[in-house]
């Protein structure tokens, strides 16, 4: 367990990068400092500990990782690359006071069929090199039907629209809960800058 934001934002450092990240999955490492905004914010509203937490599109396991630390009973890891689940399965085996409580599944999130699940994490792609892919992954999520669920997702009032209408249409209410930037290291070879960084926003979906 971690005792604050802070200490749980420098733990999740230490969880690994993707070896060779796959463009068209939109792989980069989550930022976190945004990691732990979703994360904290999903613990003290009492949606994280005692909880079954599914993280979709889990890449190496930033958000799965949080999850454990802050107490989730069970925490399902899914992503459609094995080499990011092998690299996540990995890191967190290595941490033997979290590592009995995480299951891990390998497959497209948009074939997944899960239930009894009471909190989603996730950060989809943004639909920049596969458009849409972040409102397929919501689609998902409400499809699952967890409580809550916490989704990051590239600022833009227009895809805000988008995201709203969905949620509604879906039975769920919608709120901004944090709006900051994110950072991320030049990760594929048209990344020209060392650092870029964009604005992004943690949704809370509820039913």
């Amino acid at each position: 367990m971690v005792r604050n934001k802070k200490e749980l934002e420098i733990a999740l450092t230490d969880v690994p990068s993707f070896r060779t990240p796959i463009k068209k999955l939109e792989q980069y490492m989550c930022d976190s400092s945004i990691a732990s905004e979703l994360l904290w914010n999903a613990y003290i509203h009492g949606d994280i500990k005692g909880k079954t937490v599914a993280d979709l599109g889990c890449g190496t396991g930033i958000l799965s990782y949080g999850t454990l630390l802050l107490g989730a009973k069970n925490v399902l890891c899914i992503d459609i690359d094995p080499t990011a689940l092998y690299i996540a399965k990995k890191f967190l085996d290595g941490v033997p006071s979290v590592s009995s409580n995480i299951h891990y599944i390998c497959c497209d999130v948009r074939k997944l069929f899960l239930r009894s699940i009471d909190t989603i994490v996730m950060n989809p792609p943004f639909g920049v090199y596969s458009w849409g892919m972040d409102l397929e992954f919501l689609e998902k999520a409400f499809e699952i039907s967890p409580s809550n669920i916490y989704s990051i997702h590239k600022y833009n009032p227009n895809s805000h629209k988008l995201i709203t209408k969905l949620a509604y249409r879906k039975g769920y209410t919608v709120r901004i809960i944090h709006t900051g930037s994110m950072l991320i290291h030049a990760t594929y070879e048209d990344h020209v800058k060392r650092i870029h960084r964009f604005k992004v926003s943690i949704y809370k979906f509820t039913k």
